[in-house]
């Protein structure tokens, strides 16, 4: 099964699902500071950052997963399944350094976006096979 597995294109493809995750993050917070603390709201960096995370984070990851792991599965005949959800392993893998250091009431929020990115590669992956024409 390793062997149908092409490593460059799903580390690629992992570190492209976090780098738009961030991308995401960083046109939250700028979305907030511009539109909404016009209007009144806290814009403290500290509490900023760490909500705007909480909130776009886990859906930017089901995304940009999913994203990454339909171009890693592109013009492949077999193991796209299994390439599909490498990248998705890999995605949770770059973000387990921030789980760990993350607070304790953060961790449930990390373990949902775990999830949801390993669900967004597997659904890539049957999105992969049917674009193939494979059931």
């Amino acid at each position: 099964m390793f062997s149908t597995i092409h490593w460059i294109r799903v580390l690629v493809a992992g570190v492209l699902s976090e780098a738009g995750v961030v991308v995401a993050l960083l046109l939250g917070i700028a979305f907030y500071k511009k539109v909404l603390a016009t209007r009144g709201a806290e814009t403290h960096p500290h509490t900023l950052g760490e909500r705007v995370g909480y909130y776009v984070a886990p859906p930017a990851g089901f995304v940009t997963t999913a994203l990454a792991a339909l171009w890693a599965v592109r013009g492949l005949e077999t193991g796209v399944i299994a390439n599909a959800l490498a990248v998705g392993i890999v995605s949770v893998a770059l973000t387990i350094p921030f789980f760990l250091g993350a607070k304790p009431e953060h961790r449930l929020m990390y373990g949902i976006a775990f999830a949801l990115r390993l669900l967004a590669a597997g659904l890539a992956g049957l999105a992969g096979l049917y674009l193939t024409g494979r059931p």
